[in-house]
């Protein structure tokens, strides 16, 4: 929830430039572009409650106004710096009031008041006090301890530094900061810098109890986010009831309690409510990586390689029989008994050769048109076309289609009745010829010399090798998808290579044993080159046997795969451990899922990389409302993400005990017994890696962000 504590929407100073003048309609549409949900109105030792009011009307429901004042403070014998005050809106009219009487008749632009003058006037007031620090002019260290003195209560104090980078560098010193815009135009308002509330507020009382840590608001809070309440289950037969949020969770604790086991139960029971989970394992990332470049489950896809998968070609060798030429022998027996019987002679179909078909060019054309317009109509049932056109665009498709379909089936019938026609012709002089050779004791003219149908078997036969060879010479296919990125070698992804058998081919490539592949493409290369040979039978029923062997019956065995990564130039590159544990868990948050759950996600890694790289992904998914449920033992994980919710294992004398609770609150509730608190900072730095010094500084960052 982005807030800016120091806005400014008025030049009042002779160095304020013009920019800072806002019209209320602008006002509305850079505060929405910016996403900004709190604005302080602080203007320079003025306050205009009319155009507050007009401001706060033309936000309202989108955006909280507050009114503020930014003022010149010199204390005697200090320098001159600025302090923000903030009040409550429900006392915006008292506020303007203490505004005027502290100015009253005063010269704007020159005037400063002291820190006891300004707590004066705004002491009855519900306010808040934001001073330079680390950013010009900055307030002296002696005058901010007299402030949070004059004040009373710390946490109504805070500091405001030039930038977010600062501001979470000061922060890391125990320092009570946030950033404000300050504007200088508001045509360029997106661009300015804004603090961000962990938990978001509908009200000035609410940010101030929760910069107080009041446990019910911050509980209020927490229970806006959405939730679900799963069954995790750390050792056998136990079973805990925890409410995982939409936002960062951590487990944390002592080894050996079952962190590991909490988060695959937790994995699997979210699982059952339908959302997409992803998982991360650091402890098993070097079989994950090999899983990763494994091929088995790889299923070629022959359109990327722009093959056909060759199946009826495949077939076609398999059922092969070779044609023969008919016998010289033939046509002597029948000279010699043509004499036989004078009526077989008056017949002269008896004298007849067989009808050969009539070449049609376009038959082929019309095999594969066929085939593809049936898998149209199959696929084309799958679309809502209603969805994508009109009635009337609707039925002008069905019709071309089916005017497509027609024509083609027409074209397919014609050539099925030329070849059946012929068939017919044939077998009924074949059967003929037999009939009058029984019934004459003759025997008939030899129907075709065979030479024919020789050559047409011979030349089915080759157009099915050339087809298979054609698909076995087709281009390799690389695709490439990123895996993650590291420090000074940008990008790395894993190539994933498709081609076919080829003299360089590996085993581990193919799913058959490559040896009989390259037996079964040798066969087909040697038919290929000797088509014509007088004997090829025994290759035939080689190929045959072969492929029956290996269930092959299409061109997709012969196609192997393989993986390997590489960098951005395309060279191959072998990962280490620690870089193969870094992939795989970019990897895992770059998937578009519902949840995440990740398993000591540091092992193996470097603190700067996990708080530079691995912290702001988890923090980007709790901003788009994933859930994100991380078991880790490092700091920078467990308190700079600023976790919604924190899960506490500890282990003693044979009882495991699990905390509840959140750095908000700064408490750890034992499920079992409400009475047994824990304070969240303490067993913090009991579990969680780095020193006392280190933990202190990152956990200072709750107090700053409560703001």
């Amino acid at each position: 929830m982005k807030i800016d504590l120091h806005c400014h929407t008025k030049a009042i100073k002779k160095g304020d430039g013009a920019g800072r003048n806002v019209t209320p309609e602008l006002f509305q549409s850079k505060t929405e572009n910016a996403d900004v949900k709190i604005v302080a109105i602080t203007n320079h030792n003025s306050f205009d409650i009319k155009q507050y009011n007009d401001l706060v009307e033309v936000v309202r429901g989108k955006c909280l106004i507050w009114p503020g004042v930014e003022l010149d403070v010199l204390e005697p014998g200090s320098k001159r710096w600025h302090l923000i005050v903030v009040v409550n809106p429900n006392e915006v009219e008292e506020f303007s009031t203490s505004v005027a009487t502290l100015f009253n008749g005063a010269n704007i632009e020159e005037c400063t008041r002291n820190l006891d003058e300004i707590c004066a006037a705004f002491k009855s007031l519900d306010a808040i006090y934001i001073a330079h620090f680390h950013k010009k002019p900055v307030m002296p260290e002696e005058d901010g301890i007299k402030l949070e003195s004059l004040i009373g209560e710390k946490y109504r104090v805070f500091k405001e530094t030039s930038n977010e980078k600062s501001m979470s560098v000061f922060a890391n010193f125990r320092h009570n900061v946030l950033v404000g815009s300050d504007v200088k135009d508001w045509n360029s308002y997106e661009d300015c810098s804004f603090a961000e509330l962990r938990l978001p507020v509908d009200s000035f009382e609410q940010f101030c109890l929760l910069a107080r840590r009041d446990e019910i608001v911050v509980q209020t809070l927490l229970n806006k986010k959405d939730s679900k309440r799963l069954l995790a289950h750390p050792a056998a037969n136990v079973y805990l009831s925890l409410q995982i949020f939409a936002d960062m969770n951590i487990v944390f604790g002592q080894k050996g309690t079952g962190k590991t086991e909490i988060v695959k139960s937790l994995y699997e029971s979210m699982k059952l409510t339908g959302l997409h989970c992803v998982r991360y394992v650091a402890s098993d990332r070097e079989e994950e990586f090999k899983t990763l470049l494994n091929n088995t489950g790889f299923v070629p896809d022959l359109e990327k390689m722009g093959v056909d998968d060759c199946k009826v070609d495949f077939e076609t060798i398999s059922n092969w029989v070779d044609g023969n030429p008919v016998p010289f022998e033939n046509y002597l027996n029948w000279k010699n008994t043509e004499g036989n019987n004078t009526n077989k002679t008056r017949m002269r179909i008896t004298r007849s050769s067989f009808m050969t078909k009539t070449s049609n060019e376009k038959e082929d054309i019309h095999i594969k048109d066929k085939k593809n317009i049936d898998n149209l109509l199959k696929y084309k049932k799958k679309i809502d076309i209603n969805e994508y056109l009109n009635e009337e665009d609707s039925k002008k498709l069905e019709a071309l289609i089916k005017k497509l379909q027609e024509n083609i089936y027409i074209k397919r019938l014609d050539d099925l009745i030329d070849e059946e026609t012929v068939e017919l012709v044939n077998f009924s002089i074949t059967k003929i010829k037999e009939i009058a050779d029984k019934s004459t004791n003759s025997v008939s003219k030899p129907s075709s010399t065979g030479f024919f149908s020789y050559v047409e078997k011979r030349l089915m036969l080759y157009k099915a090798i050339r087809n298979i060879l054609k698909s076995l010479s087709a281009n390799e296919v690389n695709e490439r998808e990123k895996i993650g990125w590291l420090d000074e070698k940008g990008d790395i992804l894993i190539n994933t290579r498709f081609r076919m058998l080829c003299t360089t081919s590996k085993a581990v490539e193919f799913k058959k044993p490559i040896k009989k592949l390259k037996e079964i493409k040798e066969i087909v290369v040697y038919l290929g080159n000797h088509i014509f040979d007088s004997d090829i039978s025994e290759q035939i029923q080689q190929f045959k046997d072969l492929c029956e062997e290996l269930k092959i019956t299409s061109i997709q065995p012969f196609v192997g795969c393989s993986k390997i990564v590489i960098n951005m130039e395309g060279e191959e590159y072998t990962p280490s451990n620690g870089e193969k544990g870094m992939l795989l868990l970019q990897r895992a948050l770059m998937v578009d899922a519902d949840a995440y759950f990740l398993d000591e996600p540091e092992l193996g890694m470097g603190n700067s990389y996990i708080d530079t790289t691995i912290r702001p992904m988890l923090v980007g998914l709790s901003k788009r409302h994933k859930y994100v449920v991380v078991a880790t033992h490092n700091a920078n994980i467990a308190v700079r993400t600023l976790p919604y919710t924190s899960i506490y294992r500890t282990h003693s004398n044979g009882v495991y005990s699990t905390y509840v609770g959140n750095p908000f609150s700064d408490k750890l509730v034992n499920i079992d017994n409400k009475e047994d608190v824990l304070n969240w900072a303490n067993e913090s730095l009991k579990s969680l890696e780095g020193s006392k010094d280190a933990f202190y500084e990152r956990k200072d960052i709750y107090e700053s962000n409560h703001s």
